[in-house]
């Protein structure tokens, strides 16, 4: 007892003596020793009473024993030292869990700038083969261009390259694709009539593609008056197509508070068409369209459940059945208007043709148009080993075709009427780089896409204007550089010109 009363205050010694433990365990510890001391008298006492050897232990030796034992107390200890554990377990799992998020987080960034470089490395290898085009071009056809899907640009890679549809870089697969903008339609430039045939071609009646054509003019014009309705009198652009929304229009009505209004200025991407009055997404995208939200959605979904993001993509097909390419496929708003023959799709030639024939015969524009591509020899699915000589490199090599006659060939001229010209090459260009991260079959895979417009051209130097160095810097480059357009005829095999291929960055979209 003595022994007992000189250390009143024993306890436990502490379990944590970091002054830098946290403040949650120093707590528990605090109730667990506070607990024990209350309850550790009446165990040594029970240990004493049964003669037990316990009470040697350090642990007890500072104890008083206690006639009235508790013996619910010991059971007391064991529940709330359960709990404890219970606690203590739960805090584990969540720190774990954190550290799992933060971890797969941490590894989702590092993919995602993989596949980032990856995207932009399928771009600069793009760029690269339209620059060496530009070189085989100036060699082998200079003065007399063209581009066609025989050229370097156009070639798949070599199938010993191929890894599960791209290029094996590194850790990741690198894919790319370059599109020809001046094989396509220029809504910028199309005139109503080619406008309603490519209306028509996707389906719609007469009067649909007439109304359609004519809010797409009204859209891009600089007037405010309504193209083609004479019940529009009175009406401003943004009034008349307000209406047909079902507002009310007063005189009181403020410009700013109309429903509809238009930008009166050339479409600066495809998608704006879908603004339009009468475009719905069905027409632009085709009837089964996923749009990019919906894709991205879905994406994000499987990636959260761990699962390949490999198959999802916009599926779409177009309105006819005749049509492989949906709408916004067969459009652009990059270029001058130019279209060229040697790359336009069957679908392009079919609407053009159309177009210039007064719209008097889908089935003998569709006829011709398949004779021309069946010229070309170039095939949607194999464009490989295609022959240089089926290109067509000026207007007179469409007279080579068979099947077509004087007429045919006139009408195939007859374009300049619908916003367009006939070209053989092309400056514009589209280009699509795609980077995957792909861990298994079974687990899923990161992608990342960059769509850059460029524009390729041949710049020359004259090497003997050193002179002009002393001149303003800036008069001086202008004057020492000519930038030589690749289908301008000059006495290229007589100058000492220094040609260097330039691909400009016109628009990157991330």
């Amino acid at each position: 007892m003595a022994d007992a009363e000189a250390h009143p205050d024993q306890t436990l010694p502490p379990v944590v003596g970091d002054a830098e433990a946290p403040v949650a365990i120093k707590a528990i510890v605090l109730l667990v020793e506070i607990k024990v001391a209350d309850v550790a008298p009446a165990v040594a006492a029970d240990s004493h009473h049964k003669g037990d050897d316990s009470m040697n232990y350090p642990f007890f030796k500072h104890t008083q024993p206690c006639k009235n034992s508790n013996h619910n107390k010991t059971g007391m200890v064991m529940v709330f030292v359960l709990w404890i554990v219970v606690l203590l377990g739960a805090l584990a799992s969540t720190l774990a869990w954190d550290v799992l998020v933060n971890s797969k987080l941490a590894l989702a960034q590092r993919e995602q700038q993989i596949a980032y470089n990856l995207a932009r490395s399928g771009i600069a290898l793009a760029m690269t083969h339209l620059a060496n085009d530009l070189l085989v071009e100036d060699q082998e056809n200079r003065g007399n261009p063209y581009d066609a899907y025989s050229d370097v640009w156009a070639q798949p890679p070599e199938e010993k390259d191929l890894d599960k549809g791209g290029v094996k870089m590194g850790k990741g697969i690198m894919s790319y694709e370059i599109t020809d903008e001046e094989s396509k339609i220029n809504i910028n430039k199309a005139s109503a009539q080619l406008l309603r045939a490519m209306l028509e071609f996707y389906g719609l009646d007469e009067t649909e593609s007439d109304d359609l054509a004519n809010a797409i003019c009204d859209w891009r014009d600089s007037d405010n008056n309504v193209l083609g309705d004479d019940e529009s009198t009175g009406l401003t652009e943004n009034e008349y197509y307000s209406s047909l929304y079902g507002q009310k229009i007063n005189k009181d009505l403020a410009d700013e508070d109309l429903l509809y209004r238009c930008p009166n200025e050339p479409f600066f991407t495809i998608e704006e068409l879908i603004d339009v009055q009468g475009m719905s997404d069905e027409l632009f995208w085709g009837p089964d369209a996923i749009t990019k939200e919906s894709v991205e959605i879905a994406k994000r979904s499987r990636i959260a459940k761990g699962r390949s993001v490999a198959s999802l993509g916009p599926k779409r097909r177009s309105l006819r059945r005749d049509s492989s390419q949906p709408m916004c496929d067969i459009i652009t708003v990059q270029g001058e208007g130019n279209l060229n023959i040697n790359t336009a799709s069957e679908e392009v030639l079919t609407i053009v043709l159309y177009a210039a024939n007064n719209l008097t015969d889908m089935n003998s524009a569709k006829s011709l148009a398949r004779t021309i591509v069946n010229y070309r020899g170039d095939n949607k699915s194999k464009r490989k080993n295609l022959r240089p000589d089926d290109a067509f490199k000026s207007a007179e090599d469409l007279s080579k075709i068979s099947g077509l006659d004087n007429e045919d060939l006139a009408i195939v001229s007859n374009l300049s009427s619908l916003g367009i010209s006939i070209g053989f090459k092309s400056n514009i260009f589209a280009i699509t780089g795609t980077g995957r991260v792909v861990k298994d079959k079974r687990q899923y895979q990161t992608e990342k896409s960059i769509t850059a417009i460029v524009k390729k051209n041949l710049d020359a130097y004259n090497p003997d204007d050193a002179r002009l160095a002393n001149l303003n810097l800036t008069t001086a480059r202008s004057s020492r550089r000519k930038s030589v357009s690749v289908g301008s005829k000059s006495k290229a095999d007589e100058d000492n010109l220094i040609r260097i291929p330039a691909i400009r960055v016109l628009q990157w979209i991330e």
